[in-house]
């Protein structure tokens, strides 16, 4: 993948359990990996299409570089100049595209602003 097609940056991050202190749990955001390059692109038409097969909820996708520890239910923050931050959530299960761990494809949907 060209670095130049990369112009946008993310941050992903997963939900863990800790401990309040009181015999409960608190789940808070743990960063998974921080502003890294990406290409976020609105799904339309026939990739869209294809997408909700795989998952109903699917509105976006995210190309990124190969990493391991990413999967389904983590949120991928989008830092968007224009916009501010949007948050999405991983519905599908990471693909490798060519199967050659260069490049990275991530089916999510956005959430709501709260």
């Amino acid at each position: 993948m060209r670095a130049g097609i990369l112009r946008h940056r993310v941050t992903i991050q997963q939900m863990v359990e800790t401990s309040d202190g009181h015999h409960g749990l608190d789940e808070t955001a743990t960063t998974v990996a921080a502003r890294i390059p990406a290409y976020v692109q609105p799904l339309a038409g026939r990739a869209l299409e294809r997408a909700q097969q795989i998952d109903p909820r699917t509105t976006h996708q995210v190309d990124l570089r190969h990493r391991t520890g990413l999967a389904t239910g983590q949120a991928v923050i989008f830092h968007d100049p224009d916009d501010g931050d949007r948050t999405f959530e991983i519905v599908a299960p990471p693909t490798d595209v060519l199967e050659q761990r260069r490049t990275l494809r991530l089916l999510c949907k956005e959430q709501e602003a709260a």
